[in-house]
């Protein structure tokens, strides 16, 4: 039996694989991804899971180099099929686990792109699927050593765009409320983070989800693009 489904990304640009039981990709990656410009020479997706926002920002720059973090050893191997499907130059793939840091990429990137695992593991009922498991569940200490190596990874100027719980380091933090409908309470957070030598927190405007007939709104429909 075929575990993974084929479906596409970027109005079929792009091939992408995933599994048919498991974590699935939603509407982060391509929040994320839409952040990735030009200017950004060194791209990481921190947690690539099967490739979907590294897949989209190799795409959209392919003079840029772009690397996968993934400590999920099935994550990373659909990654690789997606890899060899798109047959992205500009791309590749690590398996490596983000709560440990890599001395090789130390002050590295221009940018990183990372929607790290949100639920702590001993604070609600864990999923029993081992995707999901590594996708959403995370203890407090490792989220942290994840955001601390985000930022040793990061060039001084660096930027870094982060879907998740945030704690406060010495950093220009840039706050985007995610709001499924224009009206209603924020669901999660777009967070823009640049390296400095100071703390910084800033609020821009939200981004809205979806329009008043539940289709994606016009910026969001952009992204797909």
């Amino acid at each position: 039996m075929n575990l993974y489904s084929k479906d596409f990304l970027l109005d079929g640009k792009i091939v992408y694989y995933q599994l048919k039981k498991g974590y699935r990709s939603g509407i982060e990656p391509i929040i994320l991804a839409s952040n990735a410009k030009k200017k950004h020479h060194k791209i990481l997706d921190m947690g690539s899971g099967c490739g979907s926002i590294s897949l989209i920002v190799a795409y959209r720059n392919p003079e840029s180099e772009v690397i996968g973090f993934e400590k999920n050893e099935t994550h990373h191997k659909i990654s690789i099929l997606n890899h060899k499907e798109n047959n992205f130059k500009n791309l590749k793939f690590k398996v490596q686990d983000n709560c440990i840091f890599d001395k090789k990429y130390e002050n590295y990137f221009d940018l990183i792109l990372s929607n790290p695992p949100f639920y702590f593991a001993n604070k609600v009922l864990k999923s029993k699927n081992p995707s999901i498991m590594a996708s959403k569940y995370i203890t407090e200490s490792n989220l942290k050593k994840w955001i601390i190596n985000i930022i040793l990874y990061l060039k001084i100027k660096g930027t870094a765009f982060i879907i998740n719980i945030l704690r406060n380091f010495n950093l220009e933090v840039t706050t985007t409320p995610l709001l499924p409908f224009e009206g209603r309470k924020p669901k999660n957070a777009l967070l823009k983070i640049t390296k400095s030598n100071y703390f910084i927190e800033k609020t821009s405007n939200a981004i809205i989800i979806h329009d008043n007939l539940s289709k994606y709104s016009k910026d969001i429909e952009n992204w797909f693009k």
